[in-house]
């Protein structure tokens, strides 16, 4: 037999053959790995409860971050979240307020001027979720773990807002606050309602809205956030930054200001569009 047809038999023979060993390997695995992620829900509902205050005025940041082994939780109840408002009584002022429930899973840290608040979720789940089997064997079993919370609120009265919030899914509301900057990034929805500042600086990996709010300036990176609306604002001049092609604004009536549009890269766009009967564009292109 000639070189060349041995080549070929052979190429022909490992087209069929490599498949053939594929699948008869396939069938003495477990396939943990072959197949897609599934997960085993786990509710959580935290029982009714005091509120206890934690002082946090000589920090300027406040962050708060998840203790968790597992996957990660989300909260499908609106009611839940991280609520920011402004100071009403001396009583509390520059505080955050916890449920009593939660003073058991929760670890406070000071480092320089950032308060760091730790919640312990996988010993929440432990103590007040149901579960039909250890957590621990199902994680062996390659089943993720999500928590669905509900009755989970904290309450921050302060003066100054500057927070990054790293808990999954919860949300956070700004309502009523008029002070000199609002500056947030969270890793679930952000609401800022009936605000006043200088300067207003979201930052979201979900759903950004400002609405009935005034603001000199409003700085916002599109390539973050996934949905993002403004609503009856006075903002006096937007700073947009984006590098994809996607991003697109709608004005509403009666709304004046500045846009910037800094886009990344030379293929970046902003698309705008306008409600109302007529409008005044100026621009200006370096």
């Amino acid at each position: 037999m000639r070189l060349t047809t041995k080549i070929i038999t052979g190429i022909i023979l490992s087209i069929f053959v490599l498949p053939l060993l594929l699948i008869i390997g396939y069938s003495f695995t477990d396939r943990r790995s072959y197949r897609s992620q599934s997960y085993t829900m786990h509710d959580i509902k935290l029982p009714p409860s005091e509120q206890i205050g934690i002082n946090i005025d000589k920090c300027r940041v406040i962050k708060f971050e998840e203790e968790s082994k597992y996957h990660y939780h989300r909260a499908i109840n609106g009611e839940n979240g991280l609520f920011v408002l402004p100071v009403q009584s001396a009583k509390e002022s520059n505080k955050l307020f916890i449920p009593e429930t939660l003073n058991d899973y929760t670890s406070i840290q000071v480092n320089n001027d950032t308060l760091v608040v730790r919640i312990k979720i996988d010993e929440i789940g432990e103590k007040y979720g149901k579960k039909d089997e250890s957590l621990e064997k199902r994680q062996r079993q390659g089943v993720g773990y999500r928590i669905t919370l509900s009755g989970f609120n904290l309450y921050l009265r302060t003066s100054k807002v500057n927070i990054v919030n790293q808990l999954n899914d919860i949300q956070t509301h700004i309502s009523n606050m008029e002070t000199d900057s609002i500056k947030i990034y969270s890793l679930g929805e952000i609401t800022i309602d009936a605000c006043k500042a200088h300067v207003i600086e979201p930052d979201s990996k979900r759903k950004i809205t400002i609405r009935n709010s005034a603001a000199k300036t409003l700085n916002m990176d599109l390539d973050q956030v996934t949905d993002w609306r403004i609503e009856n604002c006075d903002i006096k001049e937007r700073n947009y930054s984006g590098s994809r092609r996607n991003h697109i604004m709608t004005f509403s009536e009666k709304e004046t200001g500045t846009i910037n549009w800094l886009p990344k890269n030379e293929n970046a766009e902003l698309t705008m569009k306008f409600k109302g009967d007529s409008a005044q564009i100026k621009y200006i292109i370096k």
